[in-house]
């Protein structure tokens, strides 16, 4: 195999490797680690650390490992998929597909990953999605029908014309924003956000999330408190979290009473981000809660009715949260109000101690 420790009490490092080697794994469109017989990382491409295998430059996934050490005494490649934890909270998984090689004669294993599960997941939440949608778009599609026809019966009655005409327009208002939140989710389950992930500062995405929320509030006289917003980093994409944190203070707006306020915070914990959305509103009982993240679940269909919900809002949160290693929490009670949590974990890079 060529390439050799010139002591084999010395440790490899990065520049023990070929250049032609980094050069062809950088070049690949998978992920690539190669490890030691001591499990250490000797090289990792760039994006490996978002999957969750490797801590404090050693595999801490205990199936690869197991793989790594199959590879090492028998000299055979091996293939294996298995799930592994977006990241340190939640339950959000991913399977990955790995093949393992041994590359040289001092037990230097090559793995290379391939996130093919995810594609797969993506499918089949798709052909979930459609169908739906198509429930979804008939009721307000439907509406417009009817009150068109209704048009044309009373159009000698301009009174009448003008009260059917605003339910037309209430109901292309509420078809403009299912479609727009059909667009947004679709957007998320097309495209792995941790594949382009880059720094974003939480503080500045509560920022933007709020001023988007301005103007509902005002209309609804609610006020918007934030309290306590800390300084911190994760990875992630910033216009996907922004719309998970608008979501949030948007469903707090809607769901309280008017003259009320929307606390908005921030918590850390244990290299965890914790965003706090508290609200004064009516509340969700008990047996609501497990379900109020299911796409087009309503806990009151006449109040989303009122306020112009779509049902896909807090699940859009959930996609979010769980695609950026996190979880979403919620405190409520009846009469008392509501307070939401998205915990993300903090970025770390190989320089943070």
């Amino acid at each position: 195999m060529g390439w050799l420790k010139k002591n084999p009490e010395d440790n490899f490092n990065t520049n023990d490797i070929p250049s032609s080697l980094v050069l062809t794994l950088n070049a690949l469109d998978r992920e690539s680690i190669i490890i030691d017989t001591g499990g250490n990382i000797v090289f990792s491409t760039e994006k490996v650390s978002m999957l969750n295998l490797v801590k404090d430059e050693r595999l801490s996934s205990q199936e690869l490992l197991a793989l790594v050490r199959v590879v090492r005494r028998t000299g055979t490649s091996r293939e294996g998929s298995f799930e592994v934890a977006r990241g340190p909270i939640g339950e959000s998984k991913r399977e990955l597909q790995i093949t393992a090689t041994l590359i040289s004669d001092d037990g230097l294993v090559l793995v290379i990953i391939d996130d093919e599960g995810e594609k797969q997941r993506v499918d089949a939440v798709r052909r979930d999605f459609i169908t739906n949608i198509s429930h979804e778009l008939k009721t307000p599609i439907q509406a417009l029908s009817l009150n068109a026809d209704a048009i044309l019966e009373v159009k000698d009655e301009p009174e009448k014309v003008v009260t059917f005409a605003n339910k037309i327009k209430l109901q292309t208002n509420r078809l403009n924003d299912l479609v727009r939140e059909i667009i947004n989710l679709s957007k998320l389950q097309d495209s792995d956000p941790m594949e382009t992930a880059q720094e974003v500062e939480i503080s500045d995405v509560i920022k933007e999330a709020i001023d988007q929320c301005e103007s509902p509030a005002q209309v609804r006289k609610i006020t918007i408190n934030t309290d306590e917003v800390e300084e911190s980093t994760v990875f992630g994409k910033r216009e996907q979290l922004v719309m998970a944190v608008h979501n949030l203070v948007e469903n707090a707006i809607n769901y309280s009473p008017e003259g009320t306020a929307v606390t908005v915070s921030t918590k850390k914990n244990d290299n965890i981000i914790e965003i706090l959305v508290k609200d004064q509103g009516l509340g969700i009982s008990e047996e609501n809660i497990e379900r109020i993240f299911e796409r087009f679940y309503r806990v009151d269909p006449a109040r989303s009715r009122a306020t112009g919900g779509t049902g896909l809002g807090l699940s859009i949160v959930k996609h979010v949260v769980g695609n950026h290693g996190g979880e979403v929490k919620v405190w409520s009670a009846l009469g008392v109000g509501s307070t939401f949590a998205i915990r993300l974990p903090i970025a770390v890079t190989k320089g943070d101690k």
